[in-house]
């Protein structure tokens, strides 16, 4: 028989009265799934021949739909596991959510090719990419792509750049 007292949660299953961070998390992510679907419902319907059978708001619904299946996903795997003490976020996430959020209030200035562009250029090299040779094809050519398949393939319209004067 052991001697060593019980590690505080031990005893009761891993559950000490507080809720798990994984279902404080989830909550939080319903709720703005919730939100953010209240949003695309004051969106305007397109008329049949602009929308191409899908209304603008489709999308953004399947991927709100999409993340809350994920989300309750999660919240339910996460049920009785014990909590393991996480480490602080380092400073390069935050340095990197801060870019993504400049990199979506500059596509409206920059347009999204450049915009883009920058993204892909900035954060390789951010987070120590030195191999010129493969960040400026990456830089480039992973944007155009992009673009080429939703503009091009799928015709999806994308307002053009402010900077594009033809």
């Amino acid at each position: 028989m052991s001697e060593r007292p019980e590690a505080e949660g031990e005893a009761d299953g891993g559950r000490s009265g507080r809720l798990s961070s994984d279902l404080i998390v989830g909550v939080c992510i319903l709720l703005f799934c919730a939100a953010a679907y209240g949003v695309t419902l004051t969106f305007a319907r397109a008329p049949a021949v602009v929308a191409q059978n899908v209304q603008p708001a489709t999308f953004p619904r399947l991927v709100l739909v999409v993340i809350a299946v994920l989300t309750v996903g999660m919240m339910l795997l996460a049920r009785g596991r014990a909590e393991r003490r996480r480490g602080r976020i380092p400073a390069m996430t935050w340095l990197s959510a801060a870019i993504g959020v400049g990199f979506v209030l500059a596509f409206q200035w920059l347009g999204i090719v450049p915009a883009m562009i920058l993204l892909c250029l900035g954060l390789p090299v951010l987070w120590g990419e030195r191999r010129w040779h493969l960040v400026i094809p990456f830089g480039i050519g992973f944007p155009l792509a992009v673009y080429l398949l939703f503009a091009e393939t799928l015709e999806v319209h994308f307002e053009p750049s402010p900077l594009v004067f033809w």
